[in-house]
C-alpha cells in the first residue's frame, strides 16, 4: 500500500504473519541447530496449512519435474507416484503455475482430475490436498505438496502463511548467505531413484530405437500395468532383469 510519498509499504498484518512464519523456522531449525533451509519451509508450509505431511518438487533447467523432499514415508510416497503417473497436484501446479486445493479427495472431481494418483491418496487416509507454488514470475521453480487428515479449506491465514512460506523459500534459494538453495536441498533416496529412472530411460531407448520421452512413456506404463513403483521397474531394466526389445 503507497504512503503519502507514494512509495509501497508493507501493511502491519503481513509484517506480523512474516515474523510469525520465521520464528517458526528458526524453532524448528533449532531441533537440528541448523540454519534455516527451503527443508524447514516445508515442514512449516505443512504446519500452517494442518497438513500431516508435505512434499517438495522441483522444477529443472530442463523442464523435468523431480520430487527431492518428504516431511515422512507417506509423502515420500505419494510424490514418488505423482512421477510414476505423471499426474498429481506437484505437476498441476508446475505446469500451470496457480494454488491447487482439492477440499474432498474422495469427490468424483478429484477422481475426473488425477484418475490414477486419488486412489493411491485415499487408500493413505488422505482426505484433501492444498499444492503451494514456488514461483519467482514467470520462473517456476518448485511446489509443496501438503497433504491433509481432513476434508475442507484450511484457514484463510493458513493459506497466507503457506504464501508466505513460498516467498520465504525464494529468497533462502536466491539468497547468497551460504544457506542450501533450492537445488542443494535433495534427499539422497530419491536422488538415487531419480538417477536410476534416467538411466533405464536410457536404455529402453536403445532397446526399441525410440526418443527418450518415448522410452520413459513405456517405462511408467509398465509400472502402473504391473503394478509396481517407478523406480522398481527401472532397476530391473539395469540389472537387465527386464528387457524392453521387441523380440523379448
Amino acid at each position: 500500500m503507497p504512503d503519502k510519498a507514494g512509495r509501497h509499504t508493507m501493511r502491519p498484518q503481513r509484517l506480523d504473519r512474516i515474523a510469525r512464519i520465521w520464528e517458526k523456522l528458526r524453532s524448528v531449525a533449532s531441533e537440528t541447530d541448523s540454519v534455516v533451509t527451503v527443508e524447514h519451509v516445508c515442514v512449516v508450509c505443512g504446519d500452517v496449512l494442518e497438513a500431516a505431511g508435505a512434499g517438495l518438487t522441483l522444477a529443472t533447467h530442463g523442464g523435468d519435474v523431480e520430487p527431492v523432499f518428504a516431511t515422512d514415508e507417506r509423502s515420500r510416497e505419494l510424490e514418488d507416484l505423482q512421477f510414476t503417473f505423471g499426474e498429481g497436484p506437484a505437476l498441476e501446479v508446475l505446469h500451470g503455475g496457480m494454488l491447487v486445493v482439492v477440499t474432498d479427495v474422495t469427490s468424483s472431481e478429484a477422481t475426473l482430475r488425477w484418475p490414477m494418483f486419488t486412489p493411491e491418496a485415499i487408500d493413505r487416509g488422505v482426505k484433501s490436498i492444498i499444492a503451494v507454488p514456488i514461483q519467482a514470475g514467470a520462473i517456476k521453480m518448485g511446489v509443496v505438496d501438503c497433504y491433509r487428515e481432513l476434508a475442507g479449506f484450511p484457514s484463510k491465514e493458513g493459506q497466507a502463511e503457506a504464501l508466505v512460506c513460498a516467498e520465504t523459500a525464494i529468497a533462502l534459494a536466491v539468497a547468497d548467505t551460504g544457506r542450501p538453495g533450492l537445488a542443494e536441498l535433495i534427499d539422497l533416496e530419491f536422488t538415487e531413484h531419480r538417477a536410476q529412472v534416467h538411466q533405464a530411460t536410457g536404455i529402453v531407448s536403445v532397446q526399441l530405437d525410440v526418443g527418450l520421452p518415448e522410452a520413459f512413456a513405456r517405462l511408467r506404463a509398465h509400472a502402473y500395468a504391473s503394478d509396481r513403483k517407478l523406480n522398481e521397474v527401472a532397476r530391473d531394466v539395469v540389472l537387465r532383469r527386464l528387457t524392453f526389445r521387441p523380440d523379448a
